[in-house]
């Protein structure tokens, strides 16, 4: 008898735990959601793709009536950009779950460009001419130049594709990692 009871038990409490499990299935899709948006609010970005872009810049300081003979420059300089998702401006309430049918929709901020860097080493002279009676281009003319071809730079991001390049990345990045917690389907819009 005693043996048929400890049986008994040993069976109701297996079952008990089935069905503790099957509620926490259920809740440990949204759990780890919550787990996953609150680790990646911790980082102030995402970044997803880096460029490096190679720029000539290049000035030819013609002479005034009062001087003679040509003054040019010709820079190369290399700008490493990278760009994805400001994770401080995600807002988790923008995340929808639907634990049913194990989906979800997360919203993400519009991709933007998160570091411009151009070290001065990799800013070198190519070309310059300068006549014997004109002066050379000075460190403050040649750093103005340099921040031109900067300036340059920045307004061609949006033409570069770099910021349709951090979104796809980015929608790669959430659906891996959304899929590997248990979603079956992850959509994943920017606005």
């Amino acid at each position: 008898m005693k043996k048929l009871i400890l049986i008994a038990s040993v069976l109701l409490a297996v079952c008990a735990s089935c069905n503790k499990k099957d509620v926490l299935k259920e809740l440990t899709l949204r759990e780890k959601m919550n787990e996953k948006v609150s680790e990646l609010t911790e980082m102030s970005e995402l970044g997803t793709v880096e460029y490096k872009v190679t720029k000539v810049v290049k000035a030819s300081d013609d002479p005034k009536w009062y001087q003679f003979g040509d003054r040019k420059i010709l820079f190369q300089c290399t700008a490493y950009l990278k760009a994805g998702i400001d994770l401080s401006k995600f807002d988790p309430s923008q995340v929808k779950v639907n634990e049913s049918d194990k989906s979800v929709v997360i919203t993400l901020p519009k991709a933007e460009l998160l570091s411009f860097n151009i070290p001065p080493d990799e800013a070198k002279l190519a070309y310059e001419k300068v006549a014997l009676t004109r002066f050379n281009f000075t460190a403050q003319e040649r750093n103005l130049l340099l921040q031109q071809g900067e300036e340059d730079i920045r307004k061609d991001v949006p033409n570069m594709g770099i910021l349709q390049d951090a979104e796809k990345n980015a929608t790669s990045f959430f659906k891996s990692l959304l899929s590997q917690i248990g979603f079956e389907t992850v959509t994943v819009k920017f606005v």
